[in-house]
């Protein structure tokens, strides 16, 4: 059984592997960057490392499921919990915590990011969503749908240094995420088949 101490010991040398990680991106890509560089410039030994994680993905998707947890159970706490309340505080959430977000699109460990997004989000949607509509295949591919643009319009957003305002992306989002269905039964909607 771990003691206290056994998991602070275990978070800080997390920290310390995700941020040395994070350093080394800045100056290659993430493909280029060996666990001995990131043992080197954590402090934390190969044997340390690995008693953490299995792979560099695995620092990247530890850290930013922390990331997304985060920020999903920040915009839960929304009153109403509606598009329109969410849309604004997503941006500028994003906006306002960008840099490793960046660091990991440039430097190669964008599909790591991508899984995080979709599956945080994706389950934010699945806790919060609140349509007689949104149930079944529905559900799910509709999810997908939306995560994955969501994430799109995201990187995007960040690789362009921010140019677009606010008020546009939360026209664009609120425009695709509030669309109900049209023109299929309700059998189609709900059907797992």
């Amino acid at each position: 059984m771990a003691t206290d101490y056994t998991r602070e010991q275990q978070a800080f040398s997390r920290a310390c592997i995700q941020e040395a990680l994070f350093l080394l991106m800045q100056d290659r890509p993430l493909d280029e960057i060996t666990i001995s560089a990131i043992s080197e410039r954590s402090g934390i030994s190969r044997m340390g490392f690995y008693r953490n994680y299995k792979s560099k993905t695995d620092v990247l998707n530890d850290y930013f499921a922390g990331e997304m947890g985060h920020l999903t159970a920040t915009l839960a706490e929304i009153e109403p919990l509606n598009a329109e309340n969410i849309t604004p505080k997503y941006f500028q959430l994003i906006k306002d915590d960008s840099d490793k977000l960046a660091l990991a699109i440039s430097a190669g460990g964008d599909q790591v990011l991508f899984d995080v997004f979709v599956t945080t989000i994706g389950k934010f949607f699945t806790d919060n969503m609140r349509r007689p509509w949104f149930t079944g295949s529905y559900a799910d591919y509709w999810k997908r749908f939306v995560t994955a643009g969501l994430y799109a319009i995201t990187v995007q957003w960040i690789k362009e240094d921010f140019r677009t305002p606010i008020p546009t992306l939360i026209s664009v989002t609120n425009h695709l995420v509030a669309q109900a269905p049209t023109n299929i039964s309700k059998a189609e909607i709900n059907s797992d088949k």
